[in-house]
């Protein structure tokens, strides 16, 4: 088979995959993200996003061509209101902003990349989303038994791989038959750059937590690469441990609806700014 029918062939699978995954049972309400709108609060954070987001995309690009982590961080700009934001796990690092994780879908897909033996994320999130989610979770290394016991209780999987060098999040994705994925949480110390973008091209995904690693412009460009596949931030958290180190969270815009969100303005300049 040719390069472009294989290119074709998973693009025809990833549309039958949202279709299946947009139509299939949900908690949610879209009476609930519509009284959102109405709100005069959220009416007014909206107009004031679209208001400045011309400069904020300026202010931001410019940012990323200095070398201050924390300035740039300081000028992400959120580009959707999550009216239920809840940290999941640990206090300071492991622990990431979800938007309404008992929002999701039945027999959903979470998966956590880069675990260390520190899986507080991994058991919060599975308890938050209802235990009703199949979990995936790898690391470069063999985990320790009580981490392999914490996942067995939770019907878990775990691999124990180099990402994406020795096993790509598509590959683990084949190996669990699994189609799509509700939560993504990846630190993976800098693998994130060649890792996550397989992935999204090909598969849906819903919301992604993530710690970039680097300068400004490494950041810039990972956010400019997932924005492209439709994702928005809704939250940005420094890692004060690591000062070349933010935490991310964004989910991608065809989920909004389902975990109550409403988008505000695009601050993310586009990979040819």
């Amino acid at each position: 088979m040719s390069r472009d029918s294989t290119n074709c062939s998973m693009t025809i699978l990833l549309f039958r995959n949202i279709e299946l995954y947009l139509t299939s049972s949900t908690n949610s309400d879209s009476s609930d993200v519509m009284a959102l709108y109405q709100q005069e609060s959220i009416k007014q954070l909206r107009k004031n996003a679209l208001l400045t987001a011309e400069n904020d995309r300026k202010m931001l690009f410019n940012a990323s061509r200095l070398t201050n982590n924390q300035d740039f961080y300081r000028k992400v700009v959120e580009e959707a209101y999550c009216a239920q934001k809840e940290r999941i796990g640990e206090k300071g690092d492991g622990g990431k902003y979800v938007c309404n994780p008992k929002k999701v879908k039945k027999d959903c897909t979470l998966i956590s990349l880069g675990l260390n033996n520190q899986i507080g994320f991994d058991k919060h999130i599975y308890e938050a989303t209802g235990r009703q989610c199949k979990i995936i979770g790898a690391d470069i290394y063999q985990q320790e038994q009580p981490t392999r016991d914490a996942y067995e209780k939770m019907n878990g999987e775990l691999f124990a791989a180099k990402i994406p060098n020795d096993l790509t999040i598509p590959q683990m994705l084949e190996k669990t038959g699994r189609i799509d994925v509700e939560f993504l949480k990846i630190d993976i110390e800098k693998g994130e750059f060649t890792a996550l973008e397989p992935l999204i091209k090909d598969y849906f995904v819903c919301q992604i937590f993530i710690e970039i690693h680097g300068l400004p412009s490494d950041h810039l460009r990972m956010l400019q690469i997932i924005a492209k596949y439709g994702f928005r931030i809704f939250n940005v958290d420094e890692n004060l441990l690591c000062p070349l180190c933010c935490e991310y969270s964004m989910i991608n815009e065809l989920c909004m609806t389902q975990f109550e969100v409403v988008p505000l303005a695009i601050t993310i300049p586009q990979l040819n700014s």
